[in-house]
């Protein structure tokens, strides 16, 4: 079969003691302190063969994400720049939704032919967070296209229990399969932004105001669900004019550009002045840029107001918790997007028509062209066997 394969010489940096866990298993905890002079290309690779417990499927789409196109870049030491979980060589791509066309025999709840979307983040449902219902804090992760053979391909294997079905998503939209890979492959996406909102932040009452920092697919996800969830005002802050437009396509009612303002209190103040002096009920930190976004959010909390912590940031933030003291409010972090039925509530938003994910789509590529989709920045790119073939 076709597949996007990525390889890399494993040569930890001088200084960078490994772990028991990354001595076993081949796997690394900080990828740019491990994996050196690496490369990837679209290549012919063994089909898989599906186990007991999996379901083979074959892709329908799959979504380009930061991370896919950062761990291809390498730094002046000739290390991956991508600095997290990671094991080479491997087939990448964690944004993935399919057909399945072959159900291993311990199998019961999915059948050939179901279609499906896939969790990113497979838990082992055994170590002190799995126990305590928080998946995505798994100490033994396991990612698809980070850790073991993922989406860009024409076939992969994952265990059942990983899948959801979009049969549901595909009824609604006349029974077009592809609508469904499509919607299917940004659920993951989405499903971040969802568990950050909701699940960790606690969500917000409807007529509340809502700030979002970012306006990648994340923070483009964060829109969408504010504005079915009865955002009063919606405001977004984004400097690149692609992602501009994108966000007020998804529901921003306004955006604005950060590096404009002369200082933080300046952009605290402009959120004031939206909100009639009510301030933010809560901000969607989507961006990592915590450095520049703490100080205005301090300035500008509601009373009881709620700061989701989505993008990942570098380095040390200093923050002057004493407005969220005064204010009650409160400061969540949040990472990935499986459990707590994160996966089942996206799908019935998009089964439902309350959301459309497709209006962040800036690219649809065949996977042999998959190199050319990598270098468009804004706004969510996929992949696919059934697109048409660049022209060369």
């Amino acid at each position: 079969m076709r597949a996007f394969y990525v390889e890399a010489e494993h040569k930890p940096r001088e200084g960078y003691v490994l772990s028991e866990r990354e001595k076993q298993t081949g796997r690394a905890l900080r990828g740019n302190s491990v994996w050196h002079n690496i490369h990837g290309s679209v290549t012919d690779r063994p089909e898989p063969v599906c186990g007991d417990d999996q379901v083979k499927i074959r892709v329908g789409a799959a979504g380009i994400c930061g991370t896919d196109a950062h761990l291809l870049k390498k730094d002046a030491d000739g290390y991956t720049m991508y600095d997290g979980h990671s094991k080479y060589p491997i087939i990448t791509g964690h944004e993935f939704a399919g057909e399945i066309v072959e159900t291993g025999k311990n199998v019961k709840r999915l059948k050939v032919g179901d279609l499906v979307s896939v969790e990113s983040m497979h838990w082992c449902g055994e170590c002190d967070a799995c126990r305590r219902g928080m998946f995505n804090q798994c100490k033994n992760l396991e990612e698809p296209g980070l850790t073991y053979d993922g989406g860009f391909a024409e076939f992969a294997t994952v265990h059942a229990k990983y899948c959801y079905p979009l049969n549901a998503i595909m009824d609604y939209y006349g029974g077009d399969k592809m609508t469904a890979f499509e919607l299917g492959a940004m659920i993951e996406p989405t499903g971040v932004a969802y568990n950050g909102l909701f699940v960790r932040g606690g969500g917000i009452r409807p007529g509340g105001h809502v700030a979002v920092f970012g306006c990648g697919p994340i923070g483009l996800a964060a829109i969408q669900l504010m504005k079915t969830a009865g955002a009063a005002k919606l405001i977004a802050f984004e400097s690149v004019p692609e992602r501009v437009e994108l966000a007020k396509a998804c529901g921003a009612d306004c955006v604005y550009d950060p590096t404009a303002f002369a200082s933080p209190d300046e952009q605290a103040q402009l959120l004031m002045d939206l909100t009639d002096g009510a301030g933010i009920s809560l901000f969607a930190e989507c961006a990592g840029a915590t450095k520049f976004t703490y100080p205005v959010m301090g300035k500008a909390l509601a009373i009881g107001g709620k700061t989701v912590q989505i993008g990942h940031t570098v380095g040390i933030t200093p923050v002057d918790i004493f407005n969220w003291q005064w204010n009650a409010g409160s400061i969540s972090g949040s990472n990935g997007q499986s459990g707590q039925g994160i996966y089942p509530d996206v799908i019935a938003l998009m089964a439902s028509g309350r959301i459309d994910m497709r209006k962040m789509v800036t690219g649809r590529f065949n996977l042999e062209d998959i190199e050319e989709g990598m270098k468009i920045t804004a706004g969510k790119v996929l992949v696919s066997t059934a697109y048409p073939r660049l022209s060369k």
